[in-house]
């Protein structure tokens, strides 16, 4: 990693690409991780990467490159969500986008997700970042603090909020509640984004 960084810094036209191979993997699962089958997929990674190259001389400790590259797809994807949210005061009948096929084989599971998915789109960017974090990748507070650049603290709040909103917003889709209490059913116990055993 060492190498690679200092690659970067002196000869940017042979790092870049060697740079791309190394963390296009990460930051692709990370992107589809939290905005899931979306067509701006490849324009978000695209965007971290820029952004990556332009700024890499800030990192100054190999080990660091990783979370820092991380911290980058988190906040791209945080100012993806947040220009949609823009766009869709001034564009309310904008087409919605139909979720991956691969993900809707099943007409119920479907419904389900692209339901999910409205509730999630209602949700301030913060709060769904962190509770998209914390549900889906499986990452502590800490860990969050870190990625998005705030406290634990902060990052606590924000997954209080966000685990209230979503039990609000949930409220008024009653076949949402549904779909969701018989996906819960059949859940290990310990599964799902909750904050026991955090503080």
């Amino acid at each position: 990693m060492g190498e690679l960084l200092e690659l970067l810094r002196t000869d940017p036209a042979r790092g870049a690409p060697l740079f791309y191979d190394r963390f296009q993997p990460e930051v692709n699962r990370l992107v589809w991780r939290l905005l899931g089958a979306d067509p701006d997929h490849d324009d978000v990674v695209q965007h971290v990467f820029l952004t990556a190259l332009r700024r890499v001389s800030q990192v100054r400790e190999a080990d660091k490159l990783l979370p820092w590259v991380r911290s980058i797809t988190v906040n791209s994807v945080y100012d993806e969500i947040r220009k949609r949210r823009l766009r869709r005061l001034f564009l309310r009948d904008a087409v919605q986008h139909e979720v991956h096929r691969s993900l809707v084989h099943d007409v119920e599971v479907r419904d389900f997700l692209l339901r999910a998915k409205r509730v999630l789109d209602r949700m301030p960017a913060a709060e769904r970042l962190v509770f998209l974090l914390y549900a889906l990748e499986g990452k502590t507070l800490s860990e969050i603090s870190e990625l998005c650049g705030y406290s634990v603290a902060t990052a606590k709040r924000r997954l209080n909020r966000a685990n209230e909103r979503l039990e609000k917003l949930v409220g008024r889709e009653p076949e949402l509640a549904r779909l969701l209490g018989s996906l819960r059913s059949g859940d290990a116990p310990g599964e799902g984004p909750g904050t026991e055993g955090e503080s």
